[in-house]
This record gives C-alpha cells, structure tokens and sequence, in this order.
C-alpha cells in the first residue's frame, strides 16, 4: 500500500472538531500518520486528537503560517509518498480520501490534486453555494502548461482546505512559501511552471461552509488583491483574475435569473461590488 500522512493545522477550531476527526478515522485504513499541528488551541483539542489517534505537534502562535507550517508538516512526513493537507472547518464526505488518493497516485506527473468542496446550505447561504460550483465543477481535470492558455488563471487554482501532494515533488520545488494567504495557488503555479501537472478530483469531496458577511468579503478580497499585486507574475503568465471575477459574476446573476431569484441580485450585485471594492483597495494599497 502506498503511504500517505494527513496534516491538519489548528487553532481553536471549535465544538465540531469532534465530528471532523471521526470523519477522518471512518475512511478506513488509508493513512500511515494523521498528523495535527495545533498553533496555540485554548481548548480541549490536543487531548481529543490524541485520543482519537493522532500525533500532535505543537508550536507557539508566533511561529505559525500558512506555508511555513505546512513545510513543517512535509518534512516531518518524508515516510509518506502523498501527503493530504486539510483545514480544521471541513468535513468529508464519503470516500473522500479514497478517491484522492487514488487519482494522484494514477499519473506521476501530479504535483498536487484538490477535492471538490459544497457547502452544507444549513450553514451557508446561496451565494457561497455558487461561489463554490464555479470554482469546483462536476468533472474532474488534469491541468498542465499547455492548457493555460483555455484555463486562464485557473490553470493553477488549487485549494489546501483539502488537497493531496506528491512529497518528492513538493521538496523538488522548495516546498511552500513563507507566506500567509495563498500558499496553495503560489505551489500550483510552480509545479505548472516546473513542468508538472496539477489536479483537481471531483469525486472527493468535502464540506467546506463559511457564511461570510458583506464586511468579511470585503476583507477576504482585500487579502486576494494583495496577494496578487505582490504576486504578479502569476497573472502575467496566466491570465487575469479580474477577467476570471466577471464570469463568476455572470454564472451566478444567469443562475438567479433562470431560478426566478430575482430578489437576490440587490445582494448579489452588493456583493460583487464589496468584492471588487475590496480587491482593488488591496491590489493598489
């Protein structure tokens, strides 16, 4: 059997942590190590990890981001061919890892494969739900070099909520960046460049549920603009993200139109308006 580890960092993740664990454990026998990286959790969650079979690593809050932990966790797991990366907010859904697991392990030119994520609608709103449809579709892709100019800046989207990487490929590239927004799509976009090929398996799926507020999209999409003025080499070599936004924009005001939504779109165009709003201050700020 191939082995693969599972990473999940932490912090505070809150009364479900429960439940997100025994998802993992109900999966079967699939995983070598489950590893928990907790940066600093006030509650109960290095006791409930441990108990329910996990190693658990833990480092100060100072000394946690996002790609400086999860190097951390790639180097602590050089036993594991694949390693899964996973946020404490997501819930599997049946054969999750299975089929991840198996779609990267199936060519050896993936770098990395991301699952499809949904919302659970009881914990989200309408908006996210296509938010998450756009970016996630139905069929699964391979996605290389030669296909950025159909793919556009989606040729390197990918999503450490939950995703799988190839270990030796990742250490071939330097591992993530010391970064703390977008570790994933900075990854994604160097395998491409390095030849590789990134992944993306519609049939492993998971719960993923934020309910953003107006005020917290605006922020998100300020950290997103940022991301890329500081970043700007991916848009040049593979498109724009703003022309990427326009399509979301339309998808979704087709889907509330042709579902007699009408009353959404005041929301839908504030939104859309707090993103771009957003987007732009962090872009030029």
């Amino acid at each position: 059997m191939v082995k693969v580890g599972l990473v999940m960092p932490t912090f505070n993740p809150g009364e479900e942590f429960n439940e997100i664990l025994d998802l993992i454990n109900q999966q079967g026998d699939l995983l070598c190590r489950k590893l928990i990286i907790d940066s600093g959790s006030k509650d109960r969650i290095v006791e409930i990890a441990l108990d329910k079979g996990f190693e658990v690593i833990k480092i100060p809050p100072s000394e946690f981001g996002h790609g400086r932990t999860r190097t951390l966790a790639a180097k602590e797991l050089t036993d594991c061919k694949y390693v899964i990366y996973m946020t404490h907010d997501v819930f599997l859904q049946e054969w999750a890892l299975k089929n991840l697991i198996e779609f990267i392990d199936s060519d050896p030119s993936l770098g990395v494969v991301y699952g499809k994520q949904e919302v659970d609608i009881n914990k989200s709103n309408i908006f996210e739900q296509k938010a998450r449809e756009f970016n996630y579709p139905q069929e699964s892709m391979i996605k290389t070099y030669d296909e950025k100019d159909k793919l556009g800046i989606k040729t390197v989207f990918s999503s450490d909520a939950f995703a799988i990487y190839n270990n030796e490929l990742l250490k071939e590239i330097g591992f993530f960046p010391e970064v703390q927004f977008a570790e994933d799509i900075i990854v994604a976009a160097n395998f491409i460049k390095k030849g590789y090929a990134v992944g993306y398996c519609a049939n492993a799926k998971v719960y993923h549920s934020h309910n953003y507020s107006v005020m917290d999209e605006y922020k998100r999409y300020q950290l997103i603009g940022k991301f890329h003025r500081e970043n700007a080499w991916i848009q040049l070599q593979f498109g724009s993200n703003e022309s990427e936004g326009i399509k979301s924009v339309f998808s979704e005001w087709k889907y509330l139109i042709s579902e007699r939504k009408i009353y959404l779109l005041p929301s839908s165009f504030l939104r859309f308006g707090v993103k771009y709003l957003g987007y732009n201050r962090g872009y030029r700020v």
